[in-house]
């Protein structure tokens, strides 16, 4: 019998579970078709490329580049900067995920890695442009946790959460408004939980 889901024929986990999750988002689960066809801004597509490759410049990344560094996350202070803590796991990071979690009636637990972030944001239902804006929610956090993290690094100088969840949606109405698929009920949700 022949495993018609992999190039050699034969089974493996790997293979299952990779058809698994194309038949759970109804198209095949390569991340590049995510953001290199989406509707993300040039610049930001080769940042979340970086993100989900893991080679944004992060203390860590540059600790294993030679670099001597305190390994501390600019946004929390609390533990090592990774690439998984600083945009998926700090606290501060959690509640800019939680924003929008929040005003779709989302239950999310948050996955271990950024490129399984972008495999499971799947929107079910809604219309196309809701489902056009919802993927390009993952790299406006990432961009604006980023931009906040160098502002800290850099220049010395850090933002309220507030502030930057508020730069974040601004940042996605912008883009939303570039591309003509602002859904201005669910934008209004977004600014009215601030």
């Amino acid at each position: 019998m022949l495993w018609k889901h992999s190039k050699d024929g034969l089974f493996s986990v790997n293979s299952a579970y990779r058809r698994g999750l194309q038949v759970m988002a109804g198209r095949p689960t390569h991340l590049w078709n995510y953001f290199w066809k989406g509707d993300i801004p040039t610049k930001v597509k080769c940042f979340t490329w970086l993100v989900i490759k893991r080679a944004c410049l992060t203390q860590e990344v540059l600790q294993k580049k030679g670099r001597q560094l305190v390994p501390r996350c600019f946004l929390c202070n609390l533990t090592s900067e990774t690439n998984s803590h600083l945009f998926l796991h700090c606290n501060y990071t959690a509640q800019i995920w939680n924003l929008f979690l929040s005003i779709s009636n989302l239950n999310w637990t948050m996955p271990e890695r950024t490129s399984n972030v972008l495999k499971s944001w799947v929107r079910r239902g809604g219309t196309k442009s809701q489902k056009r804006w919802w993927r390009l929610i993952p790299s406006c956090i990432w961009w604006s946790i980023w931009k906040e993290r160098n502002s800290r690094c850099f220049d010395n100088r850090s933002n309220s959460i507030h502030k930057v969840k508020w730069n974040c949606i601004v940042s996605l109405l912008f883009w939303c408004k570039q591309l003509c698929i602002v859904d201005t009920d669910q934008i209004v949700d977004l600014i009215g939980s601030l």
